[in-house]
């Protein structure tokens, strides 16, 4: 008789159904699918920063409810023993973590997306938000939902809950592989976000990875808050950084031109 896997000690208390992770996922889904509705119908494009702030808004507060609601009647009543939500500011470093691991899976499957996409990738609409973005309540709007709404949601339902559930009865890298392929799958809710699947695919093996190996979310949702940093900077503030360092790499060319009259 084959024995179960070892025990891996991740979220002990925690005992949801996979039909629960889709509920949340879905009373999510739905709200924003109900806000955006009355975003359209009163003239608004959901695809401008405020109106999809919004959307996105009551999206996370909807899942978020879920959670909670579930957690109180079937759970154990705490959030942060049912999702490992917990957040530490000792944990503060995993925001540049973040960035810097945003980096390396970026230069990793740089090859694979000019491969396929010689003439560029096609763009995320959440990249069409973000670069249409042009206050600074929309540019504060845009980080926030970015930054740091995403990543606290996306955490509690893809390392929180699921990953729990096939902790329970698969083994720790197998439970990890399987939790990131459907994370990174989820995302194809957007055509678009195509070449970036490889990358959420290997971002959710390390935040799965990071999740298992603390107990708890929070420098998992630290290093994803890093990451998703970055990628809002990159596209609310990337041309004008590249410009800055060009004008900067300017004026070093004119100062070694005049080091070397003496």
């Amino acid at each position: 008789m084959t024995q179960p896997p070892p025990p891996t000690g991740y979220l002990p208390v925690a005992d949801w159904r996979y039909w629960e992770v889709v509920v949340v996922f879905f009373s999510g889904a739905f709200a924003s699918i109900f806000v955006a509705a009355g975003v359209v119908a009163v003239g608004m494009d959901p695809l401008e920063p405020i109106p999809f702030s919004v959307i996105f808004g009551a999206q996370g507060t909807a899942s978020f409810a879920m959670m909670w609601y579930l957690s109180r009647t079937r759970g154990s009543g705490s959030l942060a023993a049912d999702t490992g939500l917990v957040i530490s500011g000792s944990d503060w470093w995993g925001v540049p973590a973040g960035m810097g691991l945003q980096i390396a899976i970026a230069l990793v499957t740089a090859p694979i997306i000019v491969w396929v996409w010689p003439d560029g990738p096609p763009s995320q609409s959440v990249a069409d938000v973000a670069e249409s973005s042009e206050t600074l309540m929309e540019q504060i709007l845009v980080l926030v939902v970015i930054a740091v709404g995403a990543p606290i949601i996306e955490e509690m339902i893809f390392r929180g809950m699921l990953l729990s559930i096939l902790a329970r009865s698969l083994n720790r890298w197998p439970a990890i592989l399987i939790s990131a392929a459907v994370f990174a799958a989820i995302h194809l809710f957007d055509p678009n976000a195509i070449a970036v699947i490889p990358g959420l695919f290997l971002l959710g093996v390390v935040l799965g990875w990071v999740a298992i190996r603390r107990g708890d979310l929070s420098l998992a949702i630290a290093m994803h808050s890093g990451i998703n940093l970055l990628a809002a900077i990159t596209l609310l503030y990337g041309d004008s950084i590249l410009g800055w360092a060009e004008e900067q790499l300017d004026q070093m060319e004119q100062l070694e031109a005049i080091i070397r009259l003496f």
